[in-house]
């Protein structure tokens, strides 16, 4: 009688789920060929969206750039400032984590790709202990591979993200980050925040794929099916997309992306991403819920699912990061404060960009405040969740991480990319990219020559130079670094030389 009872609530269930999935999908507003406007011009009148609007665009130091809300399929919020627009692609930094995680899963969704897959089949090395031949491509999707990588460390000489990126592994990223040393418990033991992990799943797809139609993955498999024209995914020397950072594309763009989640994986009748690959990337990282990773500010720290954030209680003694934002909530999170946030309760998305460090801490305030602008006005606002342990450099470290840097060479690098990058992809004049990245350290300390449209088999060339460097530091002035543009090809946006 109660197995029978049992099977009866099982049909139940399961009926009224495909039925609201039949229903959920015939309703739901696609974006093609864009996305429609809300009319409720009523409604953002309300004191509710106008503490929304100042609090978002008006508030010292949040520097928001571009904002986005998406409601029900319709845009209902739409803000640019002076430098940004409609139509320009933004820098998304680590938001290309969640869309590397995505070209993943497509991947798998083909059978091309299985996640209990060695890493050792694509990157085999000799002389690596075993803990290397444990790494499955899973653990790269959740970043809990085992490698020894210190994104954070303050001394940017040793930090890997910089060695990778600006430094003697951005030749070939994937090949520099599969090389880094495991730890002695070896994968899943820890979850550790890698930039060069995604870089290595690009690396994975690049084997599978191979030439052409690797080149044309993104697009063929991702952005093009979501009718996204406007993306931008940077590659190295070696021609591996970056996967960790690198990515462009406009708020419209990014939007789809997250319309793409909330709406299961489907896109207007297809399946992008199956639901399984969806719970995947919903579903807390076995190294974050492991013994091994000891979470010191649930705020800084984060609760990280499959190449995405998550807003969930998992560890022992510890809330949901943002305490006032919804559990469910998800979201892709880039430096300088990128945001493709996914609220499935209230049938949202937020895109936000910006150029200002610090806004995860004004993030519970920002998602509340929407909510309670567009979906509930009696929604409690959250307030600004400062981190227990704010990072402070003393000057006497600056100077020597800058020393250090242009010795290395990786200041005039890291300075030509991210203005080749913000001149060239997303149309900003070179002042302002310089004024925007966070340059200010450098420029006191020395001064800046940038050159640009110095031709290279008609790629167009930015390049810096040290003109003259600082007296206290008696150096020399460094080497200069170039970064190359390809108008005919476009969609790779900036490589380092």
């Amino acid at each position: 009688m109660k197995k029978n009872k049992v099977l009866t609530l099982f049909i139940i269930y399961t009926f009224v789920i495909f039925q609201n999935t039949n229903i959920y999908a015939e309703t739901t507003r696609w974006p093609v060929p864009d996305w429609e406007s809300a009319d409720n011009s009523l409604q953002m009148s309300s004191n509710q969206c106008q503490k929304f609007k100042d609090f978002s665009t008006k508030t010292k130091n949040i520097k928001t750039d571009g904002l986005l809300v998406i409601k029900d399929g319709l845009v209902q919020y739409e803000y640019y400032d002076s430098q940004n627009n409609i139509n320009k692609p933004h820098a998304l930094w680590s938001v290309t984590k969640t869309i590397t995680g995505a070209l993943l899963g497509i991947a798998e969704r083909d059978g091309r790709v299985s996640l209990n897959q060695k890493l050792f089949n694509y990157y085999p090395k000799v002389k690596r202990d075993d803990n290397y031949k444990k790494i499955i491509l899973k653990n790269l999707l959740y970043l809990d591979a085992g490698f020894i990588w210190d994104e954070a460390s303050q001394d940017i000489s040793v930090n890997p993200v910089i060695g990778m990126l600006y430094g003697t592994g951005h030749e070939d990223m994937a090949n520099f980050a599969a090389g880094r040393k495991i730890i002695k418990e070896g994968p899943t033991y820890k979850w550790n925040y890698s930039t060069g992990i995604p870089t290595i799943t690009m690396g994975v797809l690049k084997k599978i794929y191979g030439g052409q139609s690797y080149d044309e993955l993104p697009w063929r498999n991702l952005f093009n099916p979501l009718g996204m024209t406007t993306a931008v995914f940077e590659r190295d020397p070696a021609g591996t997309f970056l996967g960790g950072s690198g990515g462009f594309a406009t708020l419209r763009d990014l939007a789809k992306i997250g319309y793409l989640y909330l709406n299961g994986g489907q896109w207007n009748g297809e399946v992008i991403l199956t639901p399984e690959w969806i719970q995947k990337m919903l579903t807390p990282a076995p190294g974050y819920v492991s013994p091994g990773t000891v979470i010191t500010d649930i705020t800084s720290d984060g609760v990280y699912g499959g190449s995405i954030w998550l807003n969930r209680k998992i560890k022992e003694g510890y809330g949901k990061p943002y305490p006032y934002s919804p559990e469910d909530m998800y979201f892709a999170m880039g430096l300088l404060g990128q945001l493709i946030i996914m609220l499935p309760t209230q049938n949202m998305i937020i895109i936000r960009t910006g150029y200002g460090f610090g806004f995860n801490s004004k993030m519970d305030e920002f998602v509340s405040r929407a909510i309670s602008c567009f979906h509930d006005p009696k929604y409690p606002i959250g307030k600004e969740i400062p981190p227990l342990y704010p990072s402070t450099l003393g000057i006497g470290t600056l100077i020597r991480n800058v020393k250090n840097a242009v010795q290395a060479n990786t200041l005039q690098a890291t300075i030509a990319k991210t203005i080749c990058s913000c001149h060239l992809v997303s149309e900003m004049d070179i002042p302002i990219c310089v004024k925007r990245n966070d340059f200010t350290l450098s420029k006191l300390l020395t001064k800046l020559e940038v050159k640009k449209n110095i031709e290279l088999d008609g790629k167009i060339a930015i390049q810096v130079k040290l003109a003259r460097f600082a007296r206290i530091f008696k150096l020399h002035y460094g080497n200069s670094a170039m970064a190359v543009y390809d108008p005919n090809h476009a969609e790779y946006g900036c490589t380092l030389k």
